[in-house]
């Protein structure tokens, strides 16, 4: 059993330098109130503090081998996980100057402590780390918790993930019991990390606040749009597939055609989509019908985006085309929106077929 998965009820801190001596001595002033784990360089650091989520203060020398201090104390604060990227970092400092200091502290350090630092200094920097760690997770804990159950999303004042999951399940049950229709909307904005990069964070998430209001005031009332993750967000409609695919390709249009300026400059912007019917998918959940909605969008953005990808429309549900209609559709590239219609359309042709047949002999 690896000291990782050893149970402590004693905060763990990670003391990392390549000094065996040191690392001695900084476990004699803590251990009776700290579970102390070592580590000889920064890589070796770095791993320990990646694998253990235990782990709430970083104790780190700033010359070692493999991975010096500065380099595990960027790493640290550049990671993309929270737990990481807020851990305290107390620098173990020995003869360093004052302009080193200084950089550590511009880099992220919280704290020094120098290796001939006696005891009672010590345990008062290295407590009051410990108690700030935990109290910095208590709060992530805590704000996790609430998103994870709240109904209304801040920025845009949609319907959060768990707020849709909820009507979803009622809309489904409600649909069984009077065999009515239950389509799932799923849509993102196509290339958001490209946007992000182009125009910024801000900008990019004022698009989104845009692309919200204008969906949002195309619904009914009785019908509900969410923000699920970012750029990408979910419509429950109280319509057969048929007329959800036509209120999905309206709205595809209104989004790509809607006046968006930047710096004077015009920004264009599309969304993917991926439709999902409980009536045509023969599905009776909510979670296999959200599943299968984001497939679709999945293939849509691996289409090059700008598209809607849906489950093909029954036969008796189609409202026939002409044929003039359905080379403007081929001259789209839209084959899937033709392809249903091809019988009728055949159909319609035979006389004509005939004709050429007979004009050949």
């Amino acid at each position: 059993m690896t000291q990782t998965e050893l149970a402590s009820d004693r905060p763990r801190i990670l003391v990392v330098d390549d000094s065996r001596i040191v690392r001695a001595t900084v476990k004699k002033h803590l251990a009776a109130s700290f579970d102390i784990i070592e580590e000889a360089d920064g890589e070796a650091g770095w791993e320990r503090l990646m694998a253990d989520s235990t782990i709430l203060v970083l104790m780190s020398d700033l010359s070692m081998p493999r991975l010096d201090g500065f380099g595990l104390l960027a790493r640290v604060r550049k990671s993309s996980d929270a737990r990481i990227r807020h851990t305290p970092v107390i620098i173990i400092s020995g003869e360093e100057d004052a302009e080193t200091k200084q950089l550590a502290v511009e880099r992220g350090a919280n704290d020094f402590v120098t290796k001939s630092t006696d005891r009672a200094e010590m345990l008062a920097r290295v407590t009051a780390a410990a108690k700030l760690a935990k109290t910095a997770r208590d709060l992530r804990a805590s704000e996790v918790n609430q998103a994870r159950t709240a109904t209304t999303e801040v920025q845009t004042g949609l319907a959060t993930p768990h707020m849709f999951q909820l009507h979803g399940e009622k809309l489904m049950a409600h649909a069984l019991r009077v065999h009515g229709e239950a389509t799932l909307l799923v849509f993102e904005i196509d290339a958001y990390p490209a946007l992000c990069e182009r125009v910024g964070s801000a900008v990019a998430e004022q698009v989104v606040s845009l692309v919200a209001k204008t969906v949002a005031s195309r619904l009914r009332k009785e019908e509900i749009l969410a923000r699920l993750e970012g750029p990408r967000f979910g419509i429950f409609l109280y319509a057969d597939l048929a007329g959800s695919l036509r209120y999905a390709e309206r709205l595809c249009e209104i989004i790509a055609a809607a006046k968006i300026n930047f710096k004077g400059q015009p920004l264009s912007v599309t969304v993917s989509a991926g439709v999902g019917s409980a009536t045509v998918d023969q599905l009776s959940e909510f979670e296999p019908l959200f599943s299968l909605s984001l497939q679709r969008l999945a293939e849509a953005i691996a289409l090059g985006g700008n598209r809607l990808q849906a489950p093909a429309l029954p036969a008796s549900a189609l409202a026939p085309i002409e044929i003039h209609e359905a080379l403007a559709l081929l001259a789209e590239g839209r084959e899937e929106a033709v392809r249903p219609h091809l019988p009728a359309l055949l159909a319609k042709l035979a006389p004509l077929l005939a004709l050429a047949e007979q004009a050949k002999s």
